[in-house]
């Protein structure tokens, strides 16, 4: 245990005795030791997690940083495997080359570390204390330079009011932000982060499998709703950062809503978005589905958004542009007349993911403007979804991973109009 003035850093055995782990050093590959808790509750191997943070290392040096300072729950979870929806509070990881990282954490959540994650070392923060200026006491009781901190400019968690605390802490300290010094290593999935993506598309398959299966005229949007959570969570699904979004008749030509009692018509339709999780890892689905035949101009949406779909994953492999994957899509759904009602970017990364949103989007995003190219392990659930005002909306969406030599697909349902008589 390291002292500090009235803040001691902790062993996690410390607080955990009766917690089942080992405790072993791994060598990274500049010969620095880094200690870790292996146990089975872990999301990943330890050599996986090794992975990410000599990334990350490799990416602070490039960055020229002294300390990292992780705030995002995305991230914190894809260094280290810790979960808990409680991230709306106080949780800090300290990096910094050659030493094993710090967790500043509210103290309630603590025991999360034990259960979840690797890390060995903890500050607990009580809810009537001031969490920046613990973090900045670590930082400075460690003996860590403070030329160049990195923060998360970028993230949710870093306010206005955090970092004028960190200035007023660490006084003479460059703020730089270092997003990208974890973004630009999540953007690419290794094998054990696809093993558990299909894990997750497995289940939005059953899930989209049972709504359409009890979708009926007479029903109620909120039956299908239930229908689709029972067997999400039945299947292993985890909580969801978004919730599925279910609706039927006039109300599917809404963005981002939910059921609401609407009764199924004798001759509708039913959009389906789902997503299931597991370790926080997830992968969503849309669909569309036909009580009874389409009219002439919804036969036209729904082919022009497969259409697009499939002209996108024709035209994903390592090279291509994120632009002009959603360039080639778009003109789909334009071609077909429909190009004002596709109102939003082909696609986003998708992985690690908390509420409120399942999305990477942050991280790169197929759109206009994105210049980067694709590179083998990206992963991007595209939709396609046209919304015409209290008339209806219709799309179809596939979570794609980006290959060697093109893309495949998670789901093993057809992207195909589905007519339900």
């Amino acid at each position: 245990m390291t002292r500090l003035p009235g803040k001691p850093i902790l062993d996690v055995r410390e607080i955990a005795p009766e917690t089942l782990f080992e405790t072993v050093q791994q060598r990274l590959g500049d010969g620095a030791l880094l200690t870790m808790n292996t146990h089975a509750r872990l999301g990943f191997t330890l050599q996986e997690y090794q992975r990410r943070w000599e990334a990350v290392l490799a990416n602070m040096a490039r960055l020229d940083l002294d300390v990292l300072m992780v705030r995002s729950p995305e991230n914190i979870t894809w260094l280290t495997g810790y979960e808990t929806p409680g991230y709306y509070k106080y949780h800090c990881l300290i990096m910094a080359p050659g030493m094993d990282p710090v967790f500043v954490l509210r103290r309630f959540e603590c025991l999360n570390v034990a259960e979840y994650a690797w890390v060995t070392r903890i500050v607990p923060v009580d809810d009537w204390e001031v969490p920046a200026e613990i973090s900045a006491r670590v930082i400075r009781e460690l003996g860590l330079p403070t030329r160049r901190i990195g923060i998360e400019k970028r993230g949710w968690f870093c306010t206005i009011e955090e970092h004028e605390q960190l200035r007023s802490a660490l006084p003479g300290s460059d703020f730089i932000d270092a997003a990208p010094a974890i973004w630009d290593p999540r953007m690419i999935k290794s094998d054990e982060e696809i093993a558990v993506m299909h894990r997750s598309a497995a289940i939005v398959d059953k899930a989209m499998t049972a709504g359409f299966d009890i979708a009926r005229p007479g029903v109620s949007d909120d039956i299908i709703n239930a229908e689709v959570h029972r067997v999400i969570f039945e299947s292993g699904g985890e909580y969801m950062s978004l919730p599925p979004f279910i609706l039927s008749g006039e109300r599917t030509c809404l963005p981002h809503q939910t059921a609401r009692s609407d009764i199924v018509g004798e001759r509708d339709l039913v959009y389906f978005e789902l997503s299931a999780t597991k370790f926080r890892y997830c992968t969503a689905l849309m669909r569309t589905l036909f009580i009874g035949e389409p009219t002439h101009r919804q036969q036209r949406v729904a082919e022009a958004c497969i259409a697009a779909v499939e002209t996108a994953m024709a035209t994903i492999k390592p090279g291509v542009s994120a632009e002009e994957v959603d360039r080639l899509a778009r003109a789909e759904i334009e071609k077909a007349g429909f190009g004002e009602y596709f109102r939003h970017r082909l696609g986003y990364s998708i992985g690690v993911n908390y509420p409120p949103d399942w999305g990477e989007g942050d991280i790169i995003s197929l759109c206009r403007g994105e210049t980067r190219v694709l590179q083998p392990g990206m992963v991007f659930h595209m939709v396609p979804l046209c919304l015409i005002y209290r008339q209806f909306g219709i799309g179809f969406s596939e979570t794609v991973r980006v290959t060697e030599n093109g893309c495949e697909r998670f789901s093993t349902l057809p992207l195909a109009i589905t007519v339900k008589h």
